[in-house]
């Protein structure tokens, strides 16, 4: 039987919701799926605004603040559903990934967000993956990493490299099990390049598109040096990136460093791009990565549009790297199949998440359930009934 799944991801930029349908053959670790890109759907311009006025986020926030969060995800779900000519009818689940690294602090009640997708399209919502990770004693870091194993495994070993708000990297062997998988967040990513030009040009500027302005800078060697001996890239792994670990604190002190090195804002950047870079490639070379066997480096993430960052990462490997794409998993809506396979797991009564990399105690089924229509959520429920009912106990929480 083949099930049709909506993927709806909201990014660490919080610049909008990207969206694909995935259609899914077979059940949890056995799952195929085939996923159809829909894109990004931004926020409008109000919303993002609000967001990036991070200092000045009123509380509470505005209804009409939330109602143009939620309509713009009903929006995405309704777009995809149209490119993959499917209706809401024959859709049997929704998953919404939210933010992991927000850029802002913006008290968004995703709960709600989720309600509204299940009220104005009828298609039962799964979301908050990550809340029972984390009551599991998890990061909710690498959260993504079965249902990527899922949308990436084959014949031949492959090396996921997203280059989102921070950098992470995963190993999916060959023809493997999903407990043969590996990885961890190598390093920082976008939100630290982003947050450079913030600041560098008194939030003028959010984004460096195609990383234009780094690469008109130099690196500055010693500063580099420096930030490549950070605690969290002499980490042991599996390890998450610390919100504050490359925060505040690090950002004004390498302007401080920028200063005294008489550099300016393109330096800078290109800096933090080459430190992307490099933590990206040391971290592929550690034995847990078998750097020593053959593997198809793969990229996805906003990250693939900035040039300059794929042309430092590219080098990190010899120059032998690819879009997703060519495996037939769109680069940039990694994450919105990745909610759509962990929507489809926990339907399945298969712990979404692997607790090796996480941190948690063991596996858990993930997310909260906010139901459909009568059709759709009959028919869920029944699904759950059937699947779950010998779930076995060594995956139940104590």
């Amino acid at each position: 039987m083949v099930r049709t799944l909506i993927g709806l991801s909201v990014g660490s930029g919080l610049e909008g919701v990207d969206a694909a349908v995935v259609r899914v053959e077979g059940l949890g670790l056995d799952l195929v799926p085939r996923v159809v890109p829909a894109g990004r759907f931004a926020f409008p311009p109000a919303a993002r605004d609000l967001i990036r006025a991070s200092t000045a986020v009123p509380a509470p926030l505005p209804p009409e603040f939330l109602r143009a969060i939620a309509d713009t995800a009903v929006f995405a779900a309704r777009q995809a559903l149209g490119k993959a000519a499917a209706s809401p009818r024959e859709t049997f689940a929704v998953g919404l990934l939210e933010p992991s690294h927000p850029t802002a602090p913006v008290p968004i009640h995703w709960p709600e967000v989720a309600q509204c997708v299940a009220e104005q399209t009828g298609v039962t919502v799964l979301h908050g993956f990550a809340d029972r990770d984390r009551a599991a004693g998890g990061t909710a870091s690498s959260l993504t990493a079965t249902a990527d194993f899922l949308l990436f495994r084959g014949s031949e070993s492959r090396l996921l490299v997203h280059l989102g708000a921070v950098a992470t990297v995963l190993l999916v062997p060959a023809n493997g099990s999903v407990s043969a998988a590996f990885g961890f967040e190598a390093g920082p990513g976008n939100q630290l390049l982003n947050a450079i030009l913030f600041q560098g040009t008194r939030g003028k500027e959010h984004t460096d598109a195609g990383g234009k302005r780094a690469v008109q800078g130099r690196c500055l060697e010693p500063l580099l040096a420096r930030w490549l001996s950070h605690p969290h890239l002499t980490r042991t792994p599996p390890k998450a990136v610390h919100p504050e670990a490359f925060g505040r604190s690090f950002l004004l002190a390498a302007f401080d460093a920028a200063r005294q090195l008489a550099a300016g804002l393109p330096d800078l950047l290109c800096t933090a791009t080459h430190l992307a870079a490099r933590a990206i490639g040391d971290a592929c070379r550690l034995p847990v990565m078998r750097p020593d066997t053959p593997r198809r480096v793969l990229l996805t993430g906003g990250g693939v549009r900035n040039g300059f960052l794929w042309q430092l990462v590219a080098q990190q490997f010899g120059g032998k790297v690819e879009r997703a794409d060519t495996a037939d998993v769109p680069a940039l809506s990694r994450s919105a199949a990745a909610a759509a396979v962990l929507a489809a797991l926990t339907c399945d009564g298969v712990p979404g998440n692997l607790a090796v990399l996480t941190g948690a105690t063991g596996g858990r089924l993930l997310g909260h359930i906010a139901p459909g229509d009568g059709r759709n959520w009959a028919r869920c429920a029944a699904w759950l009934a059937d699947q779950t009912g010998d779930y076995p106990r060594a995956n139940r929480a104590a």
